[in-house]
């Protein structure tokens, strides 16, 4: 199960490529469900961006990461920022790997392949 933590707008662009592929997902509305979900389920893989309601992606990341039941949980975060400081905050908190915005289908599938397969 890969969980997503995106905008309408963010999941639009790639729900498609994911459907497509048959990757079993689920989408998430804010940061709390999301650290809530991801102790209880222990996802494959976690989708984020930044701005997140109730709990933003970095601060889930830092509480994911920090957690020894949740650290080994892959987390994808999409930048909207083409400012490099997004980029190295999300690494800093503890993101696998940055994507950054705008995105192309086939990259995010590449992506998701690559991370389920460890």
């Amino acid at each position: 199960m890969i969980y997503l933590a995106l905008s309408e707008t963010l999941y639009n662009k790639i729900k498609k490529s994911l459907e497509n592929h048959k990757f079993k997902y689920k989408i998430i509305e804010d940061g709390e469900t999301l650290l809530e979900l991801a102790k209880k389920e222990k996802p494959k893989l976690i989708i984020l961006e930044k701005d997140l309601p109730l709990l933003d992606g970095f601060a889930v990341t830092l509480l994911l990461k920090s957690n020894d039941k949740t650290k080994d949980i892959p987390i994808l975060a999409i930048c909207k920022s083409r400012y490099k400081e997004e980029e190295i905050k999300a690494k800093d908190c503890g993101v696998d790997e940055v994507i950054m915005y705008p995105l192309e289908g086939k990259e995010i599938i590449q992506k998701i392949e690559k991370w389920l397969k460890k």
